[in-house]
């Protein structure tokens, strides 16, 4: 046994016999999604699937294994999901590994557990159990995803939606979005409602319908930020901030990546000001509106190419910050936005 990947645990058992006990560890509910389909699928085509749901913070181990000897009114076959397990204490986490001593072959028990912590040594703790649980049972890391795996699951994705995305619509999904398969596949369905019986999907179409309002805003905030105003840059941001329905470690970040996007846009535009061919093929390049052309590049002339090269350095600084510390993600920004308005 071991912890693995989603895409291991894909490969894995894409043929041959699914585990009757597995853990996933966390919270995208599109990959979660995937792999309890995975599940009723194992079971062999045409089977009928109950899937019954218990939470660990409403229900206990003991009721989660009689039901895992109960046979199902309504299907042949039955997958039971624990929810929030981590809520569990080991002792019951140790009860509920005990449904290995006598598993049924037509029950397949998915135990669930919530993204680890941002804090790194809380996350090391977090951890703990399901390393040590993984020499018993397959434990999926859904959580620690990295940007080429998504790339590979994006392109399923759009698969699955019919459609062909080109590998430049994928890097502007992961740059604006980030690695979370849950959140790019609502953009995926957008995309392709819009796209109808039309099959690829483009940058610019990602430009325009995911990155949207939010490409205005970013930019009114690197205008705001090159003329140092602390005021209307902290307007802007709190603007953003209160549009957005989640706003989790992952949110700050794609924050970032887009600032980050924007100053890279004005550092090459600084270069090539001038030799209007190349302004126009790196405004080509990144699928910058027309109409917002000219207004690039008045703001990449009042940059000084040293300052740029300075925010680049506090980006990524900052980007450390969000991943590791325990501070309010909200804050952190904010402390960026106050050093980058310095005179």
């Amino acid at each position: 046994m071991a912890i693995y990947k989603y895409q291991e645990f894909i490969n894995r058992h894409r043929v041959g016999e699914f585990p009757s006990l597995i853990c996933l560890l966390g919270s995208d509910l599109y990959l979660r999604g995937q792999l309890v389909d995975m599940a009723a699928e194992r079971f062999g085509p045409g089977k009928k699937v109950e899937r019954e749901n218990f939470y660990a913070t409403e229900s206990s181990p003991e009721n989660v294994l009689a039901s895992s000897q109960t046979c199902s009114m309504f299907a042949e076959r039955k997958i039971i999901l624990v929810h929030q397990f981590q809520a569990w204490p080991q002792n019951q986490r140790a009860v509920i590994l005990g449904y290995l001593e006598k598993p049924s072959p037509d029950t397949i028990l998915i135990l669930i557990a919530d993204d680890p912590p941002a804090d790194y040594y809380e996350k090391l703790s977090y951890g703990k159990w399901f390393k040590s649980a993984s020499s018993k049972i397959e434990v999926v890391d859904i959580a620690g995803l990295r940007a080429e795996e998504v790339r590979e699951i994006i392109k399923e994705m759009a698969k699955s939606f019919e459609k062909r995305i080109t590998p430049e619509a994928v890097d502007l999904l992961l740059e604006t979005i980030g690695p979370r398969p849950e959140l790019v596949c609502q953009e995926l369905a957008k995309i392709s409602l819009y796209l109808a019986s039309a099959k690829l999907i483009s940058p610019e179409l990602v430009s325009e319908l995911t990155i949207g309002s939010k490409l205005q805003n970013i930019f009114e905030l690197a205008e705001a930020l090159g003329k140092k105003d602390i005021d209307r840059s902290l307007n802007i941001y709190h603007r953003m901030y209160e549009q957005n329905p989640v706003s989790d470690a992952f949110w700050f970040l794609g924050i970032l990546a887009i600032v980050r996007r924007q100053f890279r846009i004005m550092l090459e535009l600084q270069a090539a000001l001038g030799a209007e061919q190349t302004v126009g093929k790196i405004a080509g390049r990144y699928n910058i509106p027309y109409a917002l052309r000219g207004e690039y590049e008045q703001l990449a002339e009042r940059f000084d190419k040293k300052r740029l090269l300075e925010v680049f350095d506090d980006l990524h600084q900052t980007e450390l910050e969000i991943k590791s510390s325990a501070h309010e993600k909200n804050i952190i920004i904010e402390s960026l936005i106050m050093r980058l308005c310095q005179p």
